[in-house]
């Protein structure tokens, strides 16, 4: 067992991402425990996971936790903060951090968890827009309360709204919020999305000022982040990815396997381009040479050292 844990969920659809997320973390140097909370992931796939040099921790979840956890989103968005909180917290790891299926890392981040665990800081993922928490699918239930409840006030402006990963925290200070952040979906009527769930109950915790907020452009890329003149992603002389204004891409995120998406994050550049540009071909034209770029990274991940068969595993007819 390591110091530290990562911990992600996905199922069968999301296979191609899962797979290069675990081969980059093993390319960059990764030595963390990993936890996996998969639904219908075959075993032709889990059977690789002996080949990083990191150890995985499966956790095959059932047909019955899926059905009353109320489905498969719920386990792999929801529920793997109450894996988070509750095993970090059990087995002892001095930090954890929160990945989604398809992030791809291109350098290890050991430092983020020594942070965690030294300051008892929350370190988060800056959002773009930040949030009031004020509609009714933000109240919580009970018999005290059947009329519900907010669980802060609802005119507050959560200047400290982070994405829900990669986020880097102290199970010790914050696993209680993990946990939390599930049982009031499960139990106390909760409906609004895993990410709010996840910001209220750290802000209940206290989390407000021991957070750290980390660059969006260093870790996501969201909204064509990496494909924006001045900011897009790029390869230098160390071989590995930068923004064009000199910021290291720890992990960058998206759905690279998938044609669609790829074409829509074009076209995404292309209404914007011709609304804030005047319609730059060259503002384009750095938007296509950077998720080629990109692109490239991920499938190189994709066949590093798991591997799976090339199909489209989200429409299994076509």
């Amino acid at each position: 067992m390591s110091d530290f844990a990562y911990f992600v969920g996905a199922d069968y659809k999301y296979i191609p991402e899962l797979c290069a997320l675990l081969n980059s973390l093993d390319y960059v140097g990764n030595l963390f425990d990993v936890y996996v909370i998969g639904m219908h992931l075959p075993t032709a796939f889990t059977e690789q996971f002996d080949k990083v040099k990191y150890r995985i921790i499966y956790l095959n979840i059932s047909e019955d936790e899926i059905h009353s956890s109320r489905g498969i989103s719920e386990v792999a968005c929801r529920k793997r903060y109450w894996y988070a909180g509750y095993l970090g917290s059990t087995k002892g790891y001095k930090a954890i951090c929160i990945l989604d299926a398809d992030l791809i890392f291109n350098r290890d981040p050991w430092q983020f968890f020594e942070i965690a665990e030294k300051t008892g800081f929350v370190l988060g993922v800056t959002k773009e827009q930040n949030k009031v928490y004020d509609d009714e699918h933000h109240k919580v239930y009970s018999e005290c309360s059947p009329e519900g409840t907010f669980l802060y006030p609802p005119d507050f402006w959560n200047d400290m709204d982070m994405c829900n990963c990669p986020i880097f925290i102290d199970p010790k200070i914050w696993g209680d919020a993990f946990v939390k952040s599930w049982l009031i979906f499960a139990n106390q009527g909760f409906k609004a999305p895993d990410m709010d769930a996840m910001n209220l109950c750290l802000l209940k915790a206290g989390s407000h000022d021991q957070t750290i907020k980390l660059p969006g452009l260093q870790w996501l890329g969201t909204n064509e982040q990496h494909l924006k003149t001045y900011t897009k992603a790029t390869i230098r002389r160390d071989g590995k990815l930068w923004t064009e204004n000199g910021l290291e891409i720890f992990s960058f995120h998206g759905q690279f396997y998938h044609e669609k998406w790829r074409k829509t994050q074009l076209e995404n550049r292309k209404g914007c381009i011709a609304s804030r540009l005047n319609g730059s071909e060259k503002s384009y034209g750095d938007a296509v040479g950077a998720l080629d770029v990109l692109t490239g990274v991920f499938n190189k991940m994709l066949d590093y050292k798991i591997q799976i068969e090339k199909r489209d595993y989200r429409h299994e007819n076509h």
